[in-house]
């Protein structure tokens, strides 16, 4: 143990208060552990869903793809993007963020300058990228999410395996000395009264 004990009563009174503080956070660092596992639970069973969601929609835009060649340089500037709103929330300690909506550029255009299905070609190009930027952001929150079991995990272990055994092996330690303390007091104090009632 790195940690040199004295062996003494105010060593034990304060062993005992680590050992009751670590026994008193191990069921809060469990509990915080269960909810990132459902979190994620959740958060993958999204992102596949989105990707099923991205797969479908780049189907679909692939029978488009020759009037998306042909209008490249019209729908460039409405596909760039502006702002992605995202909302941060507090899963178990942890600001998470959450997918709202993506802001497109919106340069003025004319309906008659441009090909019959621009706007349509344009909706779904922008529903594509929408979905994108969404699984990304599904992707980040497992990401922190991951990284937030990790780290709790790593502090439970530490209580279980380092710091509570540790603590236990501390206290056994010092109530042995003591305990042998007070039987050497006791012995010597019968010696001095055998010595005292023998006159000596």
């Amino acid at each position: 143990m790195a940690e040199r004990i004295k062996l003494n009563k105010v060593s034990l009174r304060e062993q005992k208060q680590k050992l009751a503080l670590y026994q008193r956070f191990l069921p809060a660092l469990e509990a915080r552990k269960q909810q990132f596992l459902m979190q994620l639970a959740v958060v993958r069973k999204e992102i596949a869903g989105q990707e099923q969601n991205v797969d479908a929609l780049a189907v679909e835009i692939a029978r488009w793809s020759p009037l998306i060649r042909d209008m490249e340089d019209h729908l460039e500037p409405f596909l760039e993007i502006r702002e992605v709103l995202v909302s941060m929330h507090n899963v178990a300690g942890l600001k998470i963020p959450f997918f709202q909506e993506v802001i497109f550029q919106e340069p003025s255009y004319s309906v008659f300058a441009t090909p019959y299905s621009f706007e349509i070609v344009l909706s779904r190009l922008r529903e594509a990228i929408r979905r994108r930027e969404k699984l990304r952001i599904l992707r980040e929150q497992e990401r922190i999410l991951s990284e937030g079991f990790r780290k709790t995990s790593q502090r439970i272990n530490l209580y279980e395996q380092r710091l509570i055994p540790d603590c236990c092996e501390a206290l056994r330690k010092i109530s042995v000395y003591l305990q042998d303390q007070q039987a050497a007091a006791v012995g010597v104090a019968k010696v001095a009264k055998r010595l005292l009632e023998a006159g000596l």
